[in-house]
């Protein structure tokens, strides 16, 4: 669950609203604006994410060749660490938004109140980059890695931040179809480009960075332009009551989850940082790629997660228990399918996936890569059960559950981390890659047990679906495997083989969803309604 966090955007109910004088002021006009229905963001959001996927898994499959695993862990390192210092500062703060600004769509107050917070964000995470130039730290900070990438990996880390701050901010007001054409077009330009540095042979650290900068940067002013379009009549002036409420909302809300931020960066930064001090950038690099794969293997879910998490903002807002309980019910054995769809046919066909990726310099991340391939499978689970606690404003609760996260979590990394000298079993990037899934196995399933004595919510029910699902995609994926190389097309790093297994693979899958649709959450009557709303246009 420490990995989620920051993803979650459901606001506390306690967050103090501010003063009915500043309703009136920055209102924007949203009743004349009609709002698209879940089902039909949600495939606005899915579609973007069609277009943006060959975008990632297209960079994915450029920079561990182009850099190599050494330069590859680096760069990855740094990125990473300076991405928690950023998660750190936000401390919450960007879920305030959110969710303050789902419930409260007219008051742009909030977006010129969080303005202030995102500059003074970007003035501390660059000075903490340049105290990383100093050799006596930065061989602290960053060991073995050259410290030259502490500033450019800080500004890398702001851009990032914002653009999801930015795109959060339109998601809350219903300008999902522009943000994600606009997300959908700067990525499929940073491809481009990225593509033509690798076949000019002018692919290196430097102009990487400087690829990233122009695309990060460019996607942030997209969407902004979005925003201003949406707010007409936005302006970043504050008057100091304005000020006061919104510093005093943001700070409610905040302030008990600064242990949890601070215990989530030691813990995420520490394990990379481990992970550096005893096996260096080269195992670094085999588990960035691993955690590449298992990203990838999220998108499609990641465009569903933060629209149901709206959705249950608004029912906690309106004290409709049951409602939420619905929405997990439904929601979340279709996200948990749509993951184990992709990470299980990810892990059996790994060793394709890591040739085509990373080539032979990666063949040793062959097992981190199938390890964290199962990753996304409860990501899905851990983001609405997080989500719960934050409309509910139990962040006292998260605070003393990532503690107790801490507490295992920093145990199994150390055990499987340090050398034997130092009483662990020195695995390396497979051993942070057993670390992560397990982790996160046991600490979704203590959320969802929880979760189920707030809300509706049969714990056992989606306890066995995880294993019941999981087990039949896995066994698809392995006979789709072993046909395909039984009848003579291919070897198991063979593309063409790959590719074939992969369409008997999604046609056995969709057959199975067509005669047990309960492993979509809905039942057959359900899905015969959605497919007849989709064909005649009212989806």
């Amino acid at each position: 669950m420490l990995h989620q966090i920051g993803l979650c955007r459901l606001i506390s109910s306690g967050c103090v609203k501010p003063p009915s004088l500043f309703l009136s002021t920055r209102r924007a006009d949203f009743a004349t604006v009609p709002r698209m229905s879940l089902a039909k963001r949600y495939l606005f959001k899915l579609l973007a994410n069609c277009a943006t996927v060959p975008v990632y898994l297209a960079m994915e499959a450029v920079l561990p060749r182009a850099l190599g695993p050494k330069t590859y862990g680096e760069y990855n390192f740094a990125l990473a660490l300076f991405q928690q210092g950023m998660g750190l500062m936000d401390m919450g703060s960007s879920t305030c938004l959110y969710n303050a600004l789902s419930r409260r769509q007219q008051e742009t107050g909030l977006i010129a109140f969080y303005g202030r917070i995102a500059l003074c964000a970007l003035v501390l995470i660059l000075a903490v980059s340049l105290c990383a130039l100093h050799p006596a730290i930065g061989a602290w900070l960053m060991p073995q890695a050259p410290l030259w990438l502490a500033p450019l990996a800080a500004l890398w880390a702001f851009l990032t931040w914002l653009g999801r701050i930015l795109r959060s901010v339109n998601d809350a007001s219903g300008a999902t179809v522009s943000s994600e054409l606009t997300r959908a077009v700067f990525s499929l330009g940073g491809l481009f480009l990225l593509i033509l540095l690798f076949w000019t042979d002018k692919l290196d650290m430097h102009s990487l960075f400087a690829q990233q900068y122009l695309v990060l940067g460019a996607m942030a002013l997209g969407f902004w332009h979005v925003i201003h379009a949406e707010y007409k009549d936005f302006s970043w002036r504050l008057g100091a009551e304005e000020a006061r409420a919104y510093r005093r909302e943001f700070f409610d809300y905040s302030h008990p989850l600064f242990v949890q931020a601070l215990l989530s960066f030691f813990a995420l930064s520490g394990e990379r940082w481990m992970l550096q001090w005893f096996d260096g950038s080269v195992e670094q690099g085999f588990f960035a790629l691993s955690q590449k794969v298992g990203m990838a293997c999220f998108l499609f879910v990641s465009a569903m997660t933060p629209l149901v998490m709206r959705e249950l903002s608004i029912a906690w807002g309106q004290k409709d228990l049951a409602l939420m309980g619905r929405l997990i019910t439904r929601f979340a054995p279709m996200l948990y399918t749509v993951a184990a769809y992709f990470s299980c046919f990810t892990l059996v066909e790994a060793r394709a996936i890591v040739r085509l990726f990373g080539g032979e310099a990666f063949t040793e991340a062959l097992i981190p890569v199938q390890i964290m391939a199962l990753y996304p499978v409860h990501q899905t689970y851990g983001q609405l059960a997080g989500s719960v606690f934050h409309a509910a404003g139990r962040t006292a609760l998260l605070r003393n559950l990532t503690a107790l996260e801490c507490l295992y979590g920093f145990a199994a990394t150390w055990f499987l981390l340090a050398p034997a000298d130092l009483y662990g079993l020195h695995l390396g990037a497979t051993g942070l890659a057993v670390k992560t899934v397990g982790v996160q196995f046991i600490t979704v399933n203590i959320y969802l047990l929880l979760v189920s004595r707030m809300v509706p919510l049969d714990y056992m029910q989606n306890l066995r679906y995880q294993f019941v699902a999981l087990g039949l995609m896995l066994s698809l994926a392995f006979a789709c495997r072993e046909s395909t190389v039984a009848l003579g097309f291919g070897t198991a790093e063979d593309f063409v083989r790959f590719a074939l297994s992969s369409v008997i693979y999604s046609c056995l899958v969709v057959a199975l969803l067509m005669l047990v649709p309960r492993l979509t959450g809905l039942s057959r009557q359900e899905l015969r309604e959605l497919w007849a709303r989709t064909r005649g246009g009212k989806l």
